[in-house]
C-alpha cells in the first residue's frame, strides 16, 4: 500500500516538513537524537502501560504512565501514529540532511537520506494502518500490549532503527576523524 496524500499520518508528516521549512536545522545531530529521544519515551509509555494492564491494583486513578495517565491512555495509544509521523516530517529526514556541520561527509549524508527516505515511505504506510486499526478500537491493542507483542510497539521500534542508522553513520565518521 503506498500512502495516499489525504491520509492524516501522511499530512501530519508533511505538517511536520511545512514547520520544519520555516526553522530550517543548522545542525542535524541533536534534533537526530531528540527524535530517538520521543521514539524511546513511546516506548518507555507502553512499556508503563503494560505493567498498568497486568498490574491495575498497583496504580492509583490518573496515575502517569509516562506521556499519558491510566485515565487517557487509549487516546495516548490512538494518537502516536500520526505524531510519530510528524516527528519523521519535521525532525528526522531534515536532520540527516543537516549532518553535514556534525561531521558526516557529503556521500554518507546522500546514502543516509536515501535509505531513511525509502523506508520512511514504508513507515508512513504502516503508520496509517495503525491509526485505522487503533480507531476501530482499542481493546485488541491492550490484548496485544499483555501478551507482550503489539504492533504498535513494532512500529516504535522500525521508527527507532530508521534513526539509528545516520546517527551510527555519524558516530562512526566522527571516530574515523578523531583517529586522523
Amino acid at each position: 500500500m503506498r500512502h495516499s496524500r489525504a491520509t492524516p499520518c501522511y499530512k501530519a508528516f508533511i505538517a511536520g516538513q511545512q514547520a520544519r521549512a520555516r526553522s530550517p536545522l543548522p545542525f542535524g545531530e541533536y534534533k537526530l537524537r531528540e527524535a530517538k529521544h520521543i521514539i524511546q519515551r513511546y516506548m518507555e509509555s507502553m512499556n508503563a502501560i503494560q505493567d498498568y494492564l497486568l498490574n491495575p491494583k498497583k496504580f492509583y486513578p490518573g496515575a502517569s504512565l509516562g506521556y499519558c495517565t491510566t485515565e487517557d491512555k487509549a487516546t495516548y495509544l490512538k494518537g502516536i501514529p500520526e505524531s510519530i509521523a510528524r516527528v519523521f516530517g519535521k525532525d528526522v529526514l531534515p536532520s540527516i540532511k543537516a549532518l553535514g556541520p556534525d561531521g558526516l561527509g557529503e556521500d554518507e549524508i546522500k546514502i543516509e537520506l536515501k535509505i531513511a527516505a525509502t523506508r520512511t515511505q514504508d513507515f508512513l504506510d504502516e503508520c496509517e494502518i495503525q491509526r485505522q486499526r487503533l480507531r476501530l478500537g482499542i481493546n485488541t491493542e491492550y490484548r496485544s500490549i499483555k501478551r507482550g507483542y503489539s504492533e504498535l510497539f513494532a512500529l516504535l521500534q522500525d521508527a527507532e532503527s530508521i534513526i539509528k542508522s545516520p546517527l551510527d553513520a555519524l558516530d562512526r565518521a566522527k571516530t574515523i576523524a578523531a583517529r586522523s
